[in-house]
């Protein structure tokens, strides 16, 4: 794609995560997720990652106004935000900031909920593009369902997997959670992909 400048995809992909070192990128920290109090409808006041999502497709509707790097920036929030709104507790509860401070063993070493899902089963499971494309095989209408543009559906379907992070034992992560929630996870990177793609094609069908 013209507008990436040559980035891979795993380097955009990754680039909302490589650019938190610079102070000077705080402000984007709420970017990347949305805690909400279990039980409730109201959406929190400020950035999140329902809201910037949505103001992300909105300016790329009138993308002939944005220049070429602030349309660059846009994509690339797409790449991560897309992603980050399909794991569980990136739109969890304020109370133990979305997973972050549930402390647990992984393997006999400590870590967190957050990090777990994130990356943890992903590698302790060796995922690969493969083994994504394998989980499910959509007819036309399920794929045309899955490619529909509606950041809160999306939200709310990955919010409903999120009573399935907490069903831990003793704060250990054992095998059966693994291989349960891996189930889960590969659903969602794979319905990522598909929506990601979805978004690309929609606005940018013209330069790919």
């Amino acid at each position: 794609m013209q507008y990436l400048d040559g980035m891979s995809i795993e380097d955009a992909a990754n680039w909302m995560d490589a650019i938190k070192s610079d102070h000077a990128n705080d402000y984007m920290k709420p970017f990347h997720y949305i805690d909400i109090e279990k039980g409730s409808k109201q959406m929190p006041a400020g950035d999140n990652i329902i809201t910037v999502l949505d103001r992300t497709l909105r300016e790329l509707d009138n993308k002939k106004t944005l220049s070429k790097d602030e349309i660059k920036t846009r994509i690339l929030f797409l790449f991560h935000l897309i992603g980050d709104l399909h794991q569980p507790l990136h739109v969890g509860y304020p109370g133990d900031k979305g997973g972050n401070d549930v402390k647990i063993l992984f393997n006999g070493h400590p870590s967190n909920l957050h990090s777990v899902w994130d990356t943890e089963i992903i590698e302790n499971k060796n995922m690969v593009l493969e083994d994504l494309l394998k989980v499910n095989i959509y007819n036309k209408e399920e794929l045309a369902a899955k490619q529909k543009i509606d950041v809160i559906a999306w939200a709310a379907q990955t919010r409903g997997f999120l009573k399935n992070t907490y069903e831990i034992r003793d704060s250990k992560i054992n095998d059966f959670y693994i291989d349960a929630n891996a189930k889960i996870i590969k659903q969602q990177l794979l319905d990522a992909g598909i929506r990601l793609a979805a978004v690309l094609e929609h606005y940018f069908k013209e330069d790919i």
